[in-house]
């Protein structure tokens, strides 16, 4: 069992579609089912399509410095978006996405003891905000007049050693094992 798992990560105030330059709001719900030892740390990365490359965006400490207490705790993750830079390191990227062939990617990243145990992406599209731009794309993208819109999120959580795992994988096997098992198995 996770000692810690995500409990809900939702898009904050309709940022799920927004102007490009707008920053990321996440509002995350952990739900810490034992003490921790140690802070999470969490990252929001973008992927460019194509190249795969990886931009981290930010990156916070997530605990009480350092551990977490055991219960439900709710906090905003908030990051910058990626750089035009980045947004064009594919090549065309609104002309990809209105060709539903290319999208880029984003995504949350949970991790505790440098190991991750939970990631929650979007697929990142870039659309115009007026639909005759939509389907008449001007022959420079005008990044003034472009939403960028994310798609439901996917989940996928990583087993890893937390803190009581630890315990028992560096300690004597034998005083964990119960002494009615013992008796029953000597």
């Amino acid at each position: 069992m996770a000692a810690c798992s995500i409990a809900n990560v939702k898009v904050v105030d309709g940022k799920d579609r927004c102007r490009v330059d707008e920053d990321f709001v996440f509002e995350v719900t952990l739900d810490v089912a034992e003490p921790l030892k140690e802070d999470l740390v969490f990252q929001c990365v973008y992927i460019t399509h194509g190249s795969g490359d990886e931009v981290e965006l930010e990156s916070i400490d997530v605990g009480d410095g350092p551990g977490l207490r055991q219960g439900f705790l709710k906090f905003n993750f908030e990051s910058a978006p990626p750089s035009k830079e980045d947004r064009e390191a594919s090549g065309r990227p609104l002309e990809l996405a209105l060709r539903q062939q290319a999208r880029a990617g984003l995504y949350l990243s949970a991790s505790y003891g440098g190991k991750e145990f939970c990631r929650v992406g979007y697929y990142v599209r870039y659309e115009y905000d007026d639909p005759e731009l939509q389907e008449n794309p001007p022959e420079m993208v005008d990044w003034n007049r472009v939403h960028r819109v994310l798609s439901a999120p996917r989940v996928t959580k990583f087993v890893i050693p937390w803190d009581a795992m630890e315990e028992l994988e560096n300690a004597d096997a034998k005083q964990y094992i119960d002494p009615f098992v013992r008796t029953c198995w000597t």
